[in-house]
């Protein structure tokens, strides 16, 4: 396998703005069973929700489970409230590794427990360079992991004085934001995270490819680059699938394995590792989310509800909008299911009020629009919904790069020809009278991606030469790439 350490090049390419953490999660949900596209977002959603979330989240003792239940595997290597101050790990070391490095995990631990993760950081850093150094590498590994509240262009975490309440973490890609002391710098982690898989130690390797299984999960979504977030999934999922393989999947890693096997395989595959991390401990409101998209494709529905609730009652507390939006929508859903339109539309729109990006939340009230009321009523809602034709001011290109966002969210879920319809028709409505090129542009340019949808090819190259002449006419940045377009459908023909 591919040295994790590589994953970390000395430069990248280019440095993409300071944002929000809400990357997607470390497995692809373009397979996922229903499959609707709407369902596939919730996918992705929920998993983004473990990684940005979960490690910032400490609930009350867990409690180990019952013998023989299916929680067994993940429990045995620990329960996630454990794992939050390292004792899994204290006590596999405690008959593996030298005294000075136990004494070291377990001042590390004890002061995680009084919530001082910066100070438990420094008193494993001074045994960095000791013989017990692979333990060392896990520890810190594992902690900043658990706690970092920044990630800094990739190459950096910061760690905060004490343990945060909030779950929200950032990504930061500022060049001017300095790397302080303080921060754990993630190539030389990886290098001597690489260095402990090797150890002949089996009980080391073992924790250490945990280690790097975590660290991995959040390389993939904050990177300096493309290829480097490739690079770091291809690792994560190595690791984590061999874990699984071998019995030892930690709580959190659980849910994520859990998540790998609904996004590439079914619900089926998925639940006893989503249960198995939930019954050991694992309280992130992400998982019970994940469990209502289970037993919505099982058809469940009443097992949905119910998770559905749990989540939406824990993410209503505090949690990322986008992700309590989500909850919404498979309350929708859910309820679409069960053949209630009025519930359905009602949390369609409860999810859009929360976050009006929400692109699966607005597909689901189009289609209950187009179903009972008809076309017409289907693009009003689209009209109000999309600010890409209100039509209010010209876009710039900070704001046509939010409209593209939006419009790309919107198409790529598209799953059903009578909805990829109405919406190209609304994209398309009066647009000749729309003065602004750059609108325009982008207007003719997703009506084109809806023509490939509809397998109208001539359609689509008709909307894309447009589309270049519209964008030619703003001085702009263009946020897509029409000649891209432009070339693919020629080699259609």
């Amino acid at each position: 396998m591919r040295s994790a350490a590589r994953l970390l090049p000395r430069r990248r390419d280019s440095a993409p703005r300071s944002e929000r953490r809400g990357a997607a999660s470390a497995v692809d949900p373009s397979a996922s069973a229903r499959r609707s596209a709407g369902l596939a977002a919730s996918l992705a959603a929920a998993l983004s929700l473990a990684l940005s979330a979960s490690v910032g989240c400490k609930g009350g003792a867990a409690q180990p489970p019952e013998a023989g239940s299916a929680a067994a595997s993940a429990a045995s290597m620990g329960t996630w409230d454990q794992w939050r101050d390292l004792s899994p790990l204290l006590e596999v070391a405690e008959t593996h590794a030298s005294k000075p490095t136990v004494d070291a995990l377990g001042a590390a631990s004890k002061l995680l427990r009084q919530g001082q993760v910066r100070a438990a950081d420094r008193a494993l850093a001074e045994l960095a360079d000791s013989e017990g150094r692979h333990w060392i590498a896990t520890a810190r590994a594992n902690l900043g992991a658990f706690y970092f509240t920044t990630c800094i262009r990739g190459i950096a975490w910061r760690l905060p004085e004490t343990a945060q309440e909030s779950n929200t973490r950032e990504i930061d890609f500022d060049e001017g934001t300095p790397i302080g002391s303080h921060d754990l710098a993630i190539e030389p982690l990886l290098v001597a995270l690489d260095a402990a898989t090797e150890a002949r130690i089996p009980a080391l390797t073992t924790q250490a490819r945990i280690a790097r299984a975590r660290v991995t999960a959040y390389v993939s979504r904050c990177a300096p680059n493309p290829e480097v977030a490739q690079m770091g999934e291809a690792v994560f999922k190595s690791d984590i699938a061999l874990l699984a393989a071998e019995g030892h999947l930690t709580p959190d890693l659980a849910y994520l394995w859990g998540g790998v096997q609904l996004s590439e395989f079914s619900g089926a595959a998925a639940k006893p590792f989503l249960l198995q991390a939930r019954e050991a401990g694992y309280d992130d409101p992400a998982l019970p989310y994940l469990l209502a998209v289970v037993a919505l494709e099982q058809r469940d529905l009443d097992g949905a509800d119910t998770y559905a609730g749990e989540a939406i009652a824990a993410l209503s507390k505090g949690g990322d909008p986008s992700q309590e939006a989500q909850a919404h929508f498979i309350r929708g859903e859910i309820a679409s299911a069960r053949k209630r339109p009025k519930d359905a539309r009602a949390a369609y729109k409860r999810a859009l009020a929360i976050d009006p990006d929400q692109a699966s939340a607005l597909l689901g009230l189009v289609r209950l629009e187009l179903e009972g009321d008809g076309e017409l009523a289907a693009a009003a809602t689209l009209a109000a919904n999309l600010p890409v034709l209100l039509r209010a001011t010209p876009l710039d290109s900070e704001s046509a790069a939010a409209e593209a966002s939006r419009l790309e969210a919107l198409v790529i879920m598209i799953n059903e020809p009578a909805i990829a319809a109405v919406i190209r028709s609304a994209l398309l409505e009066e647009i000749d009278s729309d003065s602004d090129p750059l609108r325009r542009g982008l207007r003719n340019y997703f009506a084109a991606t809806l023509d490939i949808r509809l397998g109208e090819l001539q359609s689509a190259k008709g909307h894309a030469l447009l589309a270049r002449d519209d964008f030619a006419e703003s001085e702009a940045e263009i946020p897509v790439d029409i000649v891209d377009l432009i070339d693919n459908l020629g080699g259609l023909d």
